[in-house]
């Protein structure tokens, strides 16, 4: 899908962008494509861009060197395409969706799930599912899922403001071999 910013034909819109999920993640580098010329109050004009480097500069003390180097390495390698950079990492993390989003149908089908109350959603695409229950997801069954069946996850809980969530959680799929997916959903289950 094209990006708003490439659609821009009058310069109004600023693109922000981030290497985190698609190159290093947590590599915590981002980016501004922000071509569009500001005035300051002495009725000088510069980019926008600019501007927003000058005021980065002012308000933190640097972006490590060593992840602009690791990413701007993987970008070269790529000749700068994020696509074909991203096509390994996009099938590892698409077939370990896969492999969870099947072990939570065998483990729970429709019949279980349906009488226990059970339901996840089917992302296209990320680390993360979440998974509705009909109890109370909170720190205390966490503690009680890590030390009784040595399984992780996270409350949705911690994801809304106020309230919300606190009968779902957020299982990552991201970092587990297939074997340990299978293994973690099987205890969960």
């Amino acid at each position: 899908r094209p990006t708003l910013k490439s659609l821009d034909r009058d310069r109004r819109v600023v693109h922000l962008g981030s290497y985190a999920k698609s190159v290093f993640p947590g590599a915590r580098i981002g980016y501004a494509v922000a071509d569009q010329h500001v005035r300051d109050a002495s009725g000088a004009t510069s980019l926008l861009a600019d501007e927003l480097a000058r005021i980065k500069s002012m308000v933190t003390v640097n972006t490590p060197a060593l992840s602009q180097a690791a990413v701007a390495g993987a970008l070269l390698a790529a000749d700068g395409r994020l696509a074909e950079l991203n096509t390994l990492p996009a099938e590892h993390y698409g077939e370990a969706l896969r492999v969870t989003l099947e072990q939570l149908g065998r483990h729970f089908p429709p019949a279980r799930r349906h009488d226990l109350g059970v339901t996840w959603n089917e992302p296209g695409g990320g680390f993360f599912l979440t998974v509705r229950v009909p109890f109370t997801a909170d720190n205390a069954a966490l503690r009680r899922s890590a030390e009784e069946h040595g399984v992780l996850w996270t409350p949705m809980s911690y994801f809304y403001p106020r309230s919300g969530g606190e009968r779902a959680m957020r299982l990552s799929f991201s970092y587990l071999a297939h074997d340990r997916i299978e293994e973690g959903i099987a205890r969960l289950a």
